[in-house]
């Protein structure tokens, strides 16, 4: 269930939060994202600049959508995430006992909890936070490097609540 999936399914005012997120918070990793765009519609960046930003970020998002773009995706959600949902990351990470920093961040490899535990966090993130950064952060944590646990991948595939927009994940 790679990140690059989830940029169809979203709706295009969340897709722009996210860019504009990134092109507020981080400059570089937003001029990577519109040399990708540029070389893949083959549109030169100042052309780019000079659109509105929804129907740059439309282009943007189109780009996102394709396997080529997996890393990229996985880096602005990630970004977005750390930037403007620090709580939501941080009670995830607490609630299993992993340690992190103030924004949710995680110091090291975590070891996989009880599927129980697992469950019940997974219960409560979806009880307190908006379903859909929900989902896209925990499929996002699942795809990290050193993650991919088993019963959280099962979880996601078996559970609607992940679904965002057309997407049903699956492992």
């Amino acid at each position: 269930m790679p990140t690059y999936f989830i940029w169809n399914s979203i709706s295009e005012e969340l897709s722009h939060q996210i860019l504009l997120c990134a092109q507020q918070s981080d400059k570089k990793l937003y001029r990577l994202l519109l040399d990708m765009v540029s070389k893949g519609f083959g549109i030169r960046i100042n052309k780019l600049l000079e659109m509105p930003k929804t129907k740059r970020h439309t282009l943007c998002k189109k780009v996102l959508s394709h396997p080529r773009s997996e890393t990229m995706s996985f880096y602005l959600l990630s970004h977005w995430l750390i930037e403007t949902q620090s709580p939501m990351l941080c009670r995830w990470l607490d609630m299993l006992g992993i340690a992190h920093d103030e924004k949710g961040i995680l110091e090291e490899d975590p070891v996989e909890p009880p599927f129980e535990a697992l469950q019940q966090a997974v219960n409560t993130l979806f009880e307190e936070f908006p379903k859909e950064y929900v989902s896209i952060y925990l499929q996002g944590f699942y795809e990290m490097e050193g993650v991919k646990w088993k019963n959280l991948g099962s979880l996601i595939a078996a559970d609607p609540r992940f679904k965002i927009g057309t997407y049903q994940p699956v492992t």
